[in-house]
């Protein structure tokens, strides 16, 4: 989503919301912030390089209140922290976006989603799943996509997974109901936005690069503009995966 559908300066929303957790993270298990920081720094690390065993089952969100208990021994499910992390997602992240963030919706982003809701077409947004509900939720506000038509919305708390884990997003279209041959991804991360391994999910590429294993490339208002061509390359790659 963030810079698909969302413009946004990535790098400095992560940095900020990760500052602003690890502080509230301190002061509530009264620990200094430099070392809640790296402990919390670590725990994201491993979280978004899907470093646990494959039969692991517990939701992101599962595993990373589980492991700052465990490294940083602050139990975030207690109902009173956990109202404490939500009313920051909620009330207080809102408001800072800023001239660094700067955040906004794409060129072309509201005209796509109409495209694919005028053709009857069923969307998700697979955005990656490192962040509470909470914190999607006010970047989707960003960049006014609260009203979006999306079916499905990943975050922490409805994956097992992150980015490009097959696992995520093969586990993502077993709740819709399809099968990956049916779907093409829209993404601008030449690396999170391609399944590995390659599981039968196409997708439309809208960054900067040349990634190899693409059905379209363009720009977001590209793919609106010429979303009849997309679709007639997705038809296309799909008659030929099947005679290969």
């Amino acid at each position: 989503m963030d810079e698909t559908l969302l413009s946004i300066n990535l790098n400095a929303f992560i940095l900020r919301y990760f500052k602003d957790v690890s502080s509230m993270l301190a002061d509530i298990g009264r620990r200094s912030r430099g070392g809640t920081m790296a402990r919390l720094g670590t725990i994201l690390v491993d979280l978004n390089a899907n470093r646990r065993s494959s039969t692991d089952n517990r939701t992101n969100l599962e595993f990373y209140q589980e492991e700052v208990e465990r490294r940083c021994g602050i139990c975030l499910s207690d109902p009173l922290i956990y109202e404490a992390f939500t009313y920051y997602d909620r009330e207080v992240l809102p408001y800072k976006n800023d001239e660094l963030i700067n955040a906004h919706a794409m060129p072309g982003a509201h005209a796509a989603l109409q495209a694919v809701q005028d053709a009857g077409l069923r969307c998700a947004l697979f955005t990656n799943p490192s962040f509470p509900q909470g914190a999607i939720e006010c970047r989707m506000g960003w960049g006014d996509l609260a009203d979006a038509p999306f079916e499905l919305v990943t975050h922490m708390g409805n994956a097992t997974r992150c980015k490009p884990d097959a696992t995520y997003y093969l586990e993502q279209l077993q709740v819709m109901g399809l099968e990956p041959h049916e779907v093409l991804m829209v993404g601008n991360d030449p690396k999170r936005d391609f399944p590995s391994p390659a599981c039968g999910i196409q997708t439309a590429y809208v960054g900067q690069s040349k990634p190899n294993r693409v059905t379209w490339r363009g720009t977001m208002e590209g793919f609106a503009r010429d979303f009849n061509a997309v679709v007639e390359a997705f038809y296309e790659h799909q008659v030929a995966d099947e005679l290969s």
